[in-house]
């Protein structure tokens, strides 16, 4: 029989068997839409505003030495050794390995890409009350390192709801606990004079939201007269503290319009901050950003005029969640599971690792395109120990690299950077490239010269090279 007769055949006889049928149909096409798979984002004028926005022009002047013969033919040879701008990874996993083998390789990737690090000195860990001497040296060996391999550094944060220790979550008298909280943040300012970067109060509108369990800090934020007053003299205090620091304000929901509504106010009041902090953790489908949710994003932030950083970025290789709601089910299972002394992490999938590679390569076009963005923090670079259990990091537990790491290395160090070697004839050589720190070599009568300097969108006058 033709089918299309017999359903109308069927639809005659049961008129809601149809529908029925129709909506089974579509429900199963929803649910079995691949997820694996990214959809390339258009990314219009993204490459234009890279060489616009990322690159600049720069003249570089040669003062010889009376020794050398300005006749003599020379070459050049240039390499942008470190960016301007921020590509960084969260350091919270790197305590768990400090000092082992397994974290003296976890550097050396790093190094491979990355020059900017999150340093965790959540409260619980830096606490003077407990025995902080490992991670009083875990901060000073790390802060040694990254200055040793030229890396920047972000101290996060200085206060947060979420991570005190039980006796300052607990504690009674709020009078005396202001002076606390205080004294805490000016301890870490002046403890680790190396960090220039600090997220202040990390997620602000968190300590009234339903799933945030009251505290201490609540009711010291209610006797200030709430959020926006409270946290107004926390920024005005760190200032007074050092009024030199870059200071941010970092939220784990930018679309919360109460996030916007206090970066205003802070502005209006005119506080000294440097940043506004963004968040994408990305481990069900309905947090997944789209290319347009992501610009717009951008471009609302931006008009407030301040530096835009994505502080905390996560792209699971592991099959993502459907939704917000079943992602904190697993989570309290896996809680549950933790808490007997059990392990519950997703393994990474090849086709969620193709996804993963596919989806941050647009991510990062994307927001590098952008003139206001100015630093992307990838949150875990391994599996190993990854946050909240997924398949997170950029590096399997082995640390072998996914393709995720080998696609941001290759747009890294080989799309988004200036190499140059090329025969001279003068004392002046021109050129255009990415902002950042070069290291050069001039060969003058088979004699070679090695410069340092910084090219920046400061620069106005001819960078002299002494020789």
């Amino acid at each position: 029989m033709n089918p299309i007769i017999l359903i109308h055949i069927i639809n005659m006889k049961h008129k809601n068997f149809l529908n029925i049928l129709l909506f089974l149909l579509i429900s199963f096409s929803i649910n079995s839409q691949d997820h694996s798979i990214h959809k390339k984002w258009k990314l219009d004028g993204a490459d234009e505003r890279i060489e616009k926005n990322r690159k600049g022009d720069v003249i570089l002047e040669f003062v010889l030495d009376a020794k050398i013969n300005k006749r003599s033919k020379s070459s050049i040879q240039l390499d942008l050794k470190n960016h301007d701008f921020k590509f960084g990874v969260s350091f919270t996993q790197l305590r768990r390995f400090w000092g082992q083998d397994y974290g003296d390789l976890y550097l050396e990737r790093f190094k491979e890409v990355f020059n900017y690090a999150t340093i965790g000195m959540y409260w619980q860990l830096t606490d003077e009350r407990s025995n902080s001497k490992f991670m009083d040296n875990y901060y000073k060996g790390i802060l040694e390192w990254t200055k040793k391999n030229d890396i920047r550094v972000k101290g996060h944060p200085l206060m947060w709801h979420e991570a005190m220790p039980n006796w300052v979550r607990n504690y009674n008298n709020i009078d005396e606990l202001d002076g606390i909280i205080k004294a805490h943040m000016k301890r870490l300012i002046e403890s680790y004079p190396q960090i220039n970067d600090w997220d202040v109060y990390n997620e602000p509108i968190g300590p009234f939201k339903p799933h945030i369990p009251p505290s201490s800090i609540t009711e010291w934020i209610k006797q200030k007269g709430g959020i926006y007053p409270a946290m107004v003299e926390i920024y005005e205090f760190v200032n007074s503290v050092n009024p030199n620091k870059n200071y941010s304000n970092n939220h784990y929901h930018a679309k919360d319009p109460e996030f916007f509504k206090i970066n205003e106010f802070f502005i209006e009041k005119n506080l000294n901050y440097s940043s506004i902090g963004m968040q994408a953790h990305m481990q069900s489908n309905d947090n997944v950003m789209s290319e347009e949710q992501l610009w717009n994003q951008i471009e609302d932030y931006a008009i407030l005029g301040k530096n835009i950083q994505f502080t905390e970025i996560t792209v699971t290789s592991s099959e993502r969640f459907k939704n917000w709601k079943d992602h904190q089910a697993f989570l309290a299972k896996r809680d549950e599971i933790i808490s007997k002394g059990g392990e519950l992490d997703l393994e990474s999938k090849p086709e969620y690792e193709e996804y993963q590679a596919n989806y941050l390569k647009d991510f990062y076009t994307l927001a590098f395109s952008h003139p206001s963005v100015t630093s992307i923090t990838f949150w875990n670079m391994t599996d190993q120990n990854a946050w909240r259990g997924h398949a997170g990091g950029l590096l399997f537990k082995d640390l072998k690299p996914k393709k995720a790491f080998n696609t941001l290395k290759q747009l890294v160090n080989e799309k988004w950077t200036t190499k140059i070697n090329q025969d001279i004839i003068s004392n002046t050589f021109n050129f255009n490239g990415f902002y950042g720190k070069y290291q050069g070599k001039v060969i003058v009568n088979n004699k070679e010269y090695k410069f340092e300097f910084y090219h920046s969108k400061s620069n106005k006058d001819p960078i002299k090279i002494y020789l």
